[in-house]
């Protein structure tokens, strides 16, 4: 492995353009002593003068950690792990403030804005709610997060039916397993949403998708999903979201760990991973390796027979490392992650043709090196520089009609570099700018037709982009926090002329109900075409179409949150969103049975996400639903596809849960349901059956000292739906799945 990892950096150094060259040097050239303790800073001023306020108390309920302002009303907080918390605010001839559901990342400090409102006479506290995750919208789009606690809790379901939870996402999959699932957002197809991990796209650029199976869920400890599209802060792939998955951070505790899961269809899976910090010298070391296999034989019902899925088999091999390093001001990441596996590649049913045994191997390598520098209180840079290789063969050499053989490989490489800088000149503004690069590579090789081969291909993209949200003065009487924000990218890919895309958004909260937040945002997206989509030669079945333009869309939406006073209250937000679309790409059967890409002139989408969680008993029961209304219909001006249904989009999607905890013993149980889906852009075709289905985890979690012990056990599909959620691709019946893990957590050196 310690070869493999020299050689992705010689790699990397050979491949990067003179700017990533330059920009890796520039990284290493600074003091990569690297992370700093800084999780928690801000300014307190007061709300009528907007003056800075000094010698206000700041302390994090609680805990024992807190902080004084000094004479310009800043104030900091180091070394608070990541979490949720709440934050009083006091000081002589003020009223006291509090600030609750105060989201700690363990990747970038949390920057805060606090308005004290001067008290003739000494008065109740009043509740303030004016922080940015707070209003539920920033920069970077109206986000919902997933913590440590969330991932822990579906840890025996699995990471799709954790995503769905969050109103407006869905995973699909051609046959359950940790393999072969994909994110859509607002019934979008998988290559339009962003997928990132610390940062770094996983996107593939052959097919614009991430295999859910490339996440190394086990080293995630937060979830961050932006349910719209925001090329302006994101570039040219999040057409319709972004999934930001962030890995954990430096632990107070060393930990080490055994966890092993076996189940239904020949499932096994087996892990080993553990993290230490190494004395006062900052340097944190964590790792993990993980196996998994399963041979996904399962039944499934068919035109009255009961027939058994084949060659769905799949196996995986991974590693993640990851090394942290910190100092007073800065703070620094590599991070590697290998995989490498193979899956069985079956057909759908409803096709009258043999698996002929096809599957595809690969392996990929990911490794990105992040630089922070805290020049002052006021602002930081950070730069990062990313490394993602792909090698993937397909094999179908055995099938008996040459009209359906075919073996190629492909090569695929991104390159990144990043710049980004936040300054806050002033209590009431924060400033943002940013120089991005990419370039995607392609090597595709025909191996039984060379002359079919695609070969080689490149694109880069480049931009920069500056934002900036600032507190609105002059308001307090009508609402305790009122932000403008905006952003302007300017974009240039490959041969194209640059363009600009812009983002503007408003947020408010009531003064009269500070636990009420409203926003809207209005902006323009952009996707690029994928390489299949512009050059597929794979077989003779599909080719790709260079003649693809990118698909476009102008959206608004506004959203509307509650947070409850106390934890009794139900917390509850809606989102409505509308997009008018152009360019939308769809796969086309043309009359010869050649599936090929077009662009459709225009399209319109609109829906609400609904979210609610309560808890019922504190620390003891709580339920939370997420609903999704989708209206997506094709305007094209062909006859047959306009007013229609675009494909595979539901209008209707449910899920809920209730978690149950007892002591030791954890309970989850999960209900989804989804209405019928369009298969052909001419809604002629009979539809995607509705279904409903319920999951149930149990767990027992119990410490022996430093030893932690947790078994768990799954049931999926308790009815034993049968269901697809892609057309010819069933989904398996009742399954389960029984896991158990050993963990040892003991004190850093």
């Amino acid at each position: 492995m310690k070869i493999r990892v020299i050689r992705v950096i010689r790699v990397l150094y050979r491949q990067c353009p003179p700017v990533l060259t330059v920009g890796l040097g520039l990284l290493l050239s600074l003091n990569v002593l690297a992370q700093s303790n800084l999780r928690l800073s801000g300014q307190v001023y007061d709300r009528h003068s907007r003056l800075p306020l000094a010698g206000v108390n700041v302390e994090v309920a609680g805990t024992p950690y807190g902080a004084v302002s000094d004479a310009d009303g800043f104030f900091q907080v180091e070394n608070i792990p990541p979490g949720s918390y709440t934050l009083r605010f006091s000081m002589i001839g003020y009223h006291d403030a509090r600030q609750s559901g105060v989201e700690i990342s363990p990747e970038l400090p949390r920057r805060l804005s606090v308005a004290l409102t001067p008290a003739t006479i000494a008065g109740d506290s009043v509740i303030v709610t004016a922080g940015r995750e707070d209003s539920g919208s920033s920069l970077e789009g109206d986000k919902l997060v997933l913590t440590a606690d969330d991932i822990a809790r579906y840890a025996a379901l699995g990471l799709p039916q954790l995503l769905q939870q969050a109103a407006g996402v869905e995973v699909t999959s051609t046959g359950g397993g940790d393999s072969r699932a994909q994110i859509r957002i607002h019934g979008s197809r998988a290559s339009q949403v962003l997928v990132l991990l610390d940062g770094q796209r996983l996107n593939n650029p052959q097919t614009g998708e991430v295999d859910l199976g490339e996440i190394p869920l086990e080293q995630i400890e937060r979830i961050e999903i932006v349910r719209q599209g925001n090329s302006a802060m994101f570039g040219g792939n999040a057409f319709a979201g972004v999934v930001s998955f962030r890995t954990r951070a430096l632990q107070e505790r060393g930990y080490a760990g055994l966890r092993t899961r076996g189940g239904a269809f020949h499932s096994a899976r087996g892990e080993a991973g553990g993290g230490i910090t190494l004395g006062r010298t900052g340097l944190h070391l964590q790792a993990s390796y993980l196996q998994d296999y399963s041979q996904q034989d399962f039944n499934f019902e068919y035109d009255g027979e009961t027939l058994t899925r084949q060659n769905a088999w799949y196996r995986n091999r991974k590693f993640f490392g990851k090394i942290s390093y910190q100092g007073h001001r800065q703070q620094a990441n590599l991070r590697y992650h290998h995989r490498r596996g193979g899956q069985g590649l079956p057909s759908s049913y409803f096709e009258a043709m043999p698996h002929d045994g096809a599957f595809s191997d690969g392996a990929s390598d990911a490794l990105q090196l992040q630089h922070q520098w805290f020049f002052s209180r006021r602002g930081y840079l950070e730069s990062s520089l990313g490394y993602h290789h792909l090698t993937t063969t397909y094999d179908n050499t055995r099938a008996a009609s040459p009209f359906l053989r075919y073996h190629t490989r492909q090569e695929n490489t991104v390159l990144e570099g990043r710049l980004n800088g936040m300054h806050f000149p002033a209590s009431f503004l924060e400033l943002r700018w940013g120089l991005n690069y990419q370039e995607e590579r392609l090597d595709q090789e025909n191996l039984l037709l060379p002359a079919a081969s695609i070969g080689q291909k490149r694109r880069h993209t480049a931009a920069g982009v500056a934002g900036a949200e600032v507190d609105l003065p002059g308001l307090g009487a009508l609402f305790s926090s009122a932000r403008l924000r905006g952003a302007l990218r300017y974009e240039s890919y490959f041969s194209r002329a640059t363009q600009g895309y812009p983002l503007a958004g408003l947020s408010l909260v009531p003064a009269v109900l500070p636990w009420i937040s409203v926003s809207g945002s209005w902006g323009k997206a952009i996707r690029y075409p994928d390489f299949n989509s512009l050059f597929w030669k794979g077989d003779a079945r599909a080719r790709g179409n260079p003649e693809l333009q990118p698909e476009r869309k102008t959206f608004w939406n506004t959203s509307i949150r509650f947070g409850g006073e106390n934890e009794y209250l139900p917390v509850f937000s809606a989102f409505y969103y509308r997009e008018r679309i152009r360019d939308l790409i769809f796969w086309h059967r043309a009359v010869s049975g050649v599936w090929e890409p077009r662009n459709e002139e225009r399209a319109r989408q609109q829906g609400v996400d609904v979210q609610l969680s309560q808890k019922l008993v504190t620390d003891h029961l709580h339920f939370q639903a997420a609903y999704s209304f989708i209206e997506a219909l094709n305007e094209s001006t062909e006859p047959n596809r306009r007013g229609r249904e675009i494909v595979f989009i539901p209008r209707h999607t449910l899920n809920s849960s209730l978690w149950l905890g007892l002591g030791p013993l954890h309970a989850l149980l999960v209900y989804r349901t989804l209405s019928e889906r369009q298969t052909v852009p001419a809604n002629t075709a009979v539809p995607l059956s509705a279904y409903d289905v319920w999951d149930l985890s149990l767990n027992i979690r119990h410490e022996f000292g430093p030893l932690q012990l947790d078994a768990g056990y799954a049931l999926k599909n308790l009815g034993g739906t049968s269901y697809e959620l892609l057309r010819g691709y069933p989904m398996p019946g009742r399954e389960y799945q029984a896991s158990l893990s050993v963990n040892y957590v003991f004190k850093n050196q």
